[in-house]
């Protein structure tokens, strides 16, 4: 499956159409911080699991100017190109899903936000009361004066990097949204609608190291490739069939002197593997705790941030990680968790790869809702 995703495209676009640019996230006020003391959490349940990013090349462009011809032969050449990609997205994706399922990762954000629960009577300011997971695909309602929180879960091109990005929201229709903000001329739709309170915390996990290209590992790069396209019976591809064009494409790439993104995957993506997984399951526990305690924390924090703000660090963990406010721009007031030591950016791709078994959940749970909508 192939999908464009982005974290906060849509709030982005709509933000387009006014006139004064503000940040995405909104802050809760001081009155409705007071009103709401101690409040239920929805985890709104992940269906996706750990999708795995991967770079769609499309060669449109090129055969645009000529017609229908060019069209069909840039169709040919992109499913060449894609195909390996594609396949070792998917793999890695159904790999993941075997070692943490969406019940797992859903359960674990539910506990992490559990333990914020207080045991005792609760003191002024937000708290929570409560956690609830629930299934909001295929359903439109949104719950009324509840917490709501929702986590999606990506490797990076490269399969250095887990990103987690959780979307947060309220709202309550005793007290509505109220813009903090001055606008000239009449007050935009997009802000006389939609939650009281919204932001987002992305969690970036330590980053893996490159692998240093050697003639070992190159053999080793050159057998993988041929062994993901091998069929059930272990054959490799027919001469002169798309997948043999594909498979010779990738390997004709495996004997340069460099590793793409997506070859460094197919070594990466083991490292998270290893051992059941230990270092997944570390980081997805750290990125659950990074957002129950902040969430927590920016609830009580009745300030509108400013989009020509200025970041602010707000912690340096022992292994230097850190939290960071971001202070500029659409994303201003979105909370970020960075490991330190970081060599370089990791890029997230254009499309995703989604495991079989959530693939086929998605499905089934959609026809679910609908059978339940047309009774």
């Amino acid at each position: 499956m192939r999908l464009v995703v982005s974290a906060t495209l849509a709030v982005a676009l709509a933000a387009c159409a006014t006139a004064t640019p503000i940040p995405a996230m909104r802050p809760l006020t001081s009155s409705h911080i007071e009103t709401m003391g101690a409040t239920p959490v929805t985890v709104s349940q992940n269906n996706n699991g750990i999708e795995k990013s991967w770079f769609f090349t499309s060669t449109a462009a090129a055969g645009a100017a000529y017609g229908l011809i060019g069209a069909l032969v840039t169709v040919a050449m992109d499913a060449i190109i894609n195909a390996g990609p594609s396949r070792r997205a998917q793999k890695a994706a159904d790999e993941m899903a075997e070692l943490m399922s969406v019940d797992t990762l859903n359960a674990s954000l539910a506990e992490k936000i559990r333990q914020h629960v207080p045991a005792e009577a609760p003191g002024p300011g937000v708290t929570f009361s409560g956690v609830q997971s629930v299934q909001r695909l295929g359903v439109s309602t949104v719950d009324n004066d509840v917490v709501d929180i929702s986590v999606s879960y990506t490797l990076s091109e490269d399969s250095s990097t887990l990103r987690v990005i959780a979307a947060a929201s309220y709202q309550n229709t005793a007290t509505p949204y109220a813009p903090p903000y001055q606008f000239k001329g009449a007050v935009p739709k997009t802000e006389t609608r939609g939650p009281a309170y919204r932001n987002w915390f992305t969690y970036y996990s330590a980053q893996l190291p490159v692998p240093t290209l050697t003639p070992e590992l190159r053999e080793r790069l050159i057998a993988s490739i041929q062994d993901s396209a091998r069929d059930e019976s272990g054959a490799l591809p027919a001469e002169g069939a798309d997948g043999f064009k594909s498979m010779s494409k990738e390997l004709e790439n495996a004997r340069d002197d460099k590793l793409t993104k997506d070859e460094i995957a197919i070594f990466l993506t083991r490292e998270w593997l290893r051992e059941d997984g230990a270092l997944l399951r570390k980081e997805v526990e750290q990125a659950h705790e990074f957002v129950a305690r902040y969430v927590l924390a920016d609830l009580n924090r009745p300030v509108a941030p400013s989009i020509a703000g200025q970041d602010e660090l707000l912690e340096t963990m022992a292994d230097e990680r850190t939290v960071r406010r971001i202070g500029t721009g659409r994303d201003a007031g979105s909370y970020v968790s960075s490991a330190g030591g970081v060599a370089s950016f990791s890029t997230y791709g254009n499309a995703i790869g989604i495991a079989h078994a959530n693939q086929a959940r998605i499905k089934t749970v959609r026809e679910a809702a609908r059978a339940t909508a047309a009774r």
